[in-house]
């Protein structure tokens, strides 16, 4: 019998960067349908009528605010990431 790998060890499933085929068969599906609904000009639309709708649509494709951490008194740095 061979040893055991190391603890932790990953034993099959997908090779690590492979995207989930589910999750790319769903975002295609999103992505034709939007196209379907008019794409740009649905957005619009949709901005105009309703915006409760699209704010949030639009807060989630935001880049996230930079964070700022205060460091001994007067100091600041800020973390872009």
């Amino acid at each position: 019998m061979p040893p055991r790998p190391p603890k932790g060890t990953r034993w099959g499933g997908r090779a690590k960067g492979t995207p989930n085929k589910v999750n790319q068969s769903i975002r295609e599906a999103i992505q034709m349908a939007f196209e379907q609904a008019g794409g740009v000009e649905y957005l619009v639309r949709l901005a105009q009528e309703d915006p409760k709708t699209f704010v949030p649509l639009l807060i989630k494709t935001m880049p996230p605010e930079p964070k700022a951490q205060e460091e001994n008194g007067l100091n600041i740095r800020i973390d872009l990431t």
